[in-house]
């Protein structure tokens, strides 16, 4: 299994073609690794060993990256400086996002978790330790859902959801260029079979079509020379084609 593992973890990492179904090869010799080792402790009754300083580093980075969020958000600008080269993450952050620093709680929970895991371990209470670091972890995965899911889809895509989601019940195409979408299907609900690209693009069509792209290809967009702009907003820009 430890060899199955780094076979797979070198080779798609040193590769140019990334297919996720092979490189998911890892997920079975690393539950394996992890169910070994979880058995060393629950039914041994043994120490963490290495994975102890390994879980404590990486968490400890996890929980204050969580906990620092929310206050760079505060500060947007001083992030924006720094994707001086990403027009389009620049134009993301423009997304009008409350952050109240409620959301380090969620990082406090990590951090409080793994503290009270350490203190623990050095009582050799290895079970409890387990036990906290599983609770503590699920907890954390609950209170980040809730309190960053919602400001980090506000970044990332709320504006262009809010486009297809206007375009339910409208008889239209809905489609996208320079990146591919799930959403123009699930947001604006759109039943009709799809023609094929070049027919959007260029053919003869039968209803509006309603295109969306990032702010980088808008210049392919106006090359097709049958789209005209209706709107753009936090880097998404959004174009209409009349039949």
């Amino acid at each position: 299994m430890v060899v199955l593992f780094f076979v797979v973890l070198v080779l798609f990492s040193l590769v140019k073609t990334k297919i996720v179904h092979y490189s998911s090869l890892c997920y079975s010799p690393l539950t394996y690794l992890a169910a070994l080792q979880l058995e060393r402790i629950w039914v041994r009754n043994e120490a963490f060993g290495w994975s102890r300083f390994a879980l404590g580093i990486l968490g400890n980075i996890i929980a204050l990256v969580v906990i620092a969020v929310p206050f760079i958000g505060m500060d947007i600008e001083k992030l924006r400086e720094l994707l001086a080269g990403d027009p389009f993450a620049q134009a993301n952050l423009g997304a009008e996002v409350d952050w109240t620093g409620l959301e380090a709680i969620a990082g406090l929970v990590l951090l409080g978790s793994l503290t009270a895991a350490h203190f623990l371990h050095g009582a050799k209470r290895y079970r409890s330790s387990l036990v906290v670091i599983f609770g503590g972890s699920a907890l954390f995965i609950t209170t980040t859902l809730f309190f960053f899911i919602r400001n980090i889809e506000a970044y990332s895509q709320r504006a262009a959801i809010t486009f297809f989601e206007e375009r339910q019940g409208e008889r239209c195409y809905v489609t996208t260029k320079g990146y591919k979408s799930y959403a123009p299907w699930f947001y604006a609900r759109t039943s009709q079979t799809m023609p094929p690209e070049e027919v959007l693009f260029r053919g003869p069509v039968d209803r509006p079509v309603y295109l969306s792209c990032k702010i980088t290809s808008v210049d392919e967009v106006i090359a097709l020379g049958t789209f005209s702009e209706i709107g753009r907003n936090n880097g998404f820009v959004f174009f209409k084609r009349d039949p």
